[in-house]
């Protein structure tokens, strides 16, 4: 194979696909990647075998081929470092490999692209398109919810919940939960249907997702989903099994619902972050809701922290803890200027939500505290 392309053009697609390559694999042909001519464009590939990224770019091919790079960070740092202008790329029969730009020359060893796994193919019949800047915001107020570790793997994913006008976006870890609530202008699909696609394909999607409007088409069969937009694919597999039927959680009444300012409240929160850091799982902020104030305390080995801002008066009081980390997680990710803190008890979970609309619902389960 023999080919030319643009060196930024070339490097900006490596660092696309290497994010689905093995980083230590029993398979070392997964730790690099596919390169394989396509009439005049160049396809590169990489997989984990869970996680597939495929990336279209155009090319000047002079003959035909495909290789697998060795090591793609290697490759990726040849491609890198080499000046701007057009970098010509030859593979020998052996797959030796010589990548040349001006008079930088690197010769690099490949594999046989014929051991290379292909990605699983996912029909297009039907799906959903959303723009890829609503599709990072929907990741951003959900992934940091799911699981890292969990007996039920489902939860370690983000719950996708189509129906004919909204796609719902759940996570949920068992102390916390995050909910998206998106319209759709047009869903072919009358049957509403979901899947639970792994939280680690989501942040590697929203690393490459532009930040505007392009538009993404969502497509899943029984075990994969696609992420397409541009010329590049995302393909993964899904997580099986039943999802929590999270609704079924969510509190409809509350002793006290207020306004509050997000940025007021994390700010409160955030200020607490030098003494709870030492362990912040064995220590909680402590808040209390009386009157029109809002005090956050904490209390650990390394000395207190006490902060108070002002509420709409609440007419009760309610003295609650929380987990600092997953408080700040909830709210810096509201897109919002103002919300409503909703509770009903110490023992009870706090739900967040914006003041107009229903776009996202953040539910935190209480630290039990000392009375």
């Amino acid at each position: 194979m023999i080919f030319s392309c643009e060196k930024q053009t070339l490097s900006e697609a490596v660092s696309t696909v290497m994010k689905a390559a093995s980083n230590k694999s029993t398979m070392p042909i997964l730790e690099g990647i596919l390169l394989a001519s396509d009439g005049d464009s160049i396809i590169l590939k990489a997989s984990n075998l869970e996680l597939g990224i495929e990336c279209k770019i155009p090319a000047d091919i002079k003959e035909d081929g495909a290789i697998v790079t060795g090591d793609v960070r290697i490759f990726s740092e040849v491609i890198r470092k080499l000046p701007s202008g057009t970098v010509n790329i030859t593979v020998q029969d052996n797959f030796s490999t010589t990548v040349q730009n001006g008079k930088s020359v690197y010769n690099v060893l490949g594999m046989n692209p014929e051991e290379f796994p292909d990605l699983p193919e996912v029909l297009e019949d039907s799906g959903i398109t959303l723009s890829a800047e609503v599709l990072k915001k929907m990741i951003r107020q959900t992934v940091f919810a799911a699981a890292i570790k969990n007996e039920r793997p489902q939860l370690t994913g983000v719950f996708f919940e189509i129906e004919p006008c909204a796609l719902h976006m759940v996570a949920l870890d068992g102390f916390r939960m995050a909910i998206h609530n998106e319209p759709l202008s047009e869903n072919p699909d009358e049957e509403p249907y979901s899947f639970i696609v792994p939280a680690r394909t989501l942040l590697e999607l929203s690393k490459i997702l532009p930040d505007d409007d392009t538009p993404v088409f969502i497509t899943a069969s029984t075990k994969h989903v696609k992420f397409a937009f541009n010329d590049i694919k995302v393909v993964s597999r899904l997580l099986s099994g039943e999802y929590f039927q999270y609704r079924q959680i969510i509190p409809t009444d509350f002793k006290i619902q207020t306004t509050l300012s997000v940025s007021d409240l994390l700010t409160c929160v955030e200020r607490a972050d030098p003494i709870v850091s030492t362990d912040v799982y064995k220590n909680p902020v402590i808040m209390t809701l009386s009157g029109d104030t809002l005090a956050v305390d904490c209390v650990t080995a390394v000395g207190k922290a006490h902060d108070v801002i002002e509420i709409p008066d609440c007419g009760s009081e309610i003295r609650i803890g929380f987990n600092q980390r997953y408080l700040c997680d909830a709210l810096s990710a509201c897109d919002c200027e103002e919300i409503i803190l909703e509770l009903n008890g110490s023992r009870n979970p706090c739900i967040i939500r914006p003041k107009e609309g229903d776009e996202f619902l953040f539910m935190v389960l209480p630290v039990r505290i000392s009375e």
